[in-house]
């Protein structure tokens, strides 16, 4: 269990230097651009830095991170898509991501399976539940100078520890599960100025736009197509990642609580 556990985090700081050195090679300019040219190579050097600036939510002191915004962005695809494929095969259902549960309650309303659908809908309930608290915590007194993570991650720990002490078969275990990747995801994505790292959908749409534009007219990636890039293969890692964690690993250990143990130093370190 612990052999993994190292594993997951020593992937996730060679994520760190080898996505940095990504977005460097993949923002440069190049130098042999020809002089009727120059205007545009400088609207794209601003758009590109508009695009960085944004992406790290400012430069003052208190929004400086400990971790790169790449690193953290990539880090919680990783474990998002640990999250997913440990819930689907001990579960049969995404605790992390409502699209699956919510495509579960309309064919279960179609099907007429009244108690799963019930379920379903708690599942999306909880998730709600835990983006809402998420977001009251950031506008509450308490939590001043965008220092909210601080007070989720304790708490997101709590509430993974919690289910974890609960067996398999009881829905309850689920139910907090999805409450606490609701706090989790909601806070990350918004701390990512909206970048959503738990679904990848839109950013298989961003990057074959990109592709498509580098291959047209601009010869050049802006940050958030490095990003998408970076999530989409960490995602992918992390999907390997949680498949062998569940072949090797004992259901009865606390899995979910070191996940969530990780989702905290994440937190408190992006925004230490």
């Amino acid at each position: 269990m612990m052999n993994y556990s190292c594993m997951l985090l020593c992937l996730l700081l060679a994520l760190e230097s080898s996505v940095v050195a990504v977005a460097t090679t993949s923002l440069s300019i190049p130098r042999n651009e020809a002089a009727p040219q120059l205007t545009r190579k400088q609207e794209e050097t601003s758009r590109i830095k508009n695009d960085a600036l944004a992406y790290k939510g400012g430069e003052s002191f208190d929004q400086r991170r400990i971790v790169h915004p790449l690193f953290f962005s990539s880090s919680m695809a990783a474990l998002a898509g640990c999250s997913h494929v440990l819930c689907m095969k001990r579960f049969e259902v995404y605790a992390a991501m409502m699209t699956g549960n919510i495509i579960g309650l309309g064919v279960a309303m179609g099907e007429g399976n009244m108690s799963e659908a019930k379920f379903r809908l708690s599942l999306i309930g909880s998730f709600f539940t835990g983006t809402l608290c998420a977001r009251s915590l950031e506008s509450r007194s308490l939590c001043t100078d965008k220092q909210h993570h601080k007070v989720v991650a304790p708490i997101a720990v709590g509430i993974f520890a919690i289910a974890d002490r609960i067996p398999d078969n009881h829905k309850k275990k689920l139910i907090l599960l999805s409450a606490a990747y609701g706090l989790v995801y909601a806070t990350a994505n918004r701390t990512l100025n909206g970048t959503i790292t738990q679904l990848m959908t839109g950013h298989l749409t961003k990057l074959g736009a990109a592709i498509s534009d580098r291959v047209g007219n601009s010869r050049f990636f802006n940050y958030g197509t490095v990003t998408s890039l970076s999530i989409l293969a960490s995602f992918t890692i992390g999907c390997a990642l949680g498949a062998r964690i569940f072949m090797a690993v004992d259901q009865e250990k606390p899995i979910f609580t070191i996940i969530g143990a990780i989702y905290a130093v994440l937190l408190i370190l992006f925004r230490g």
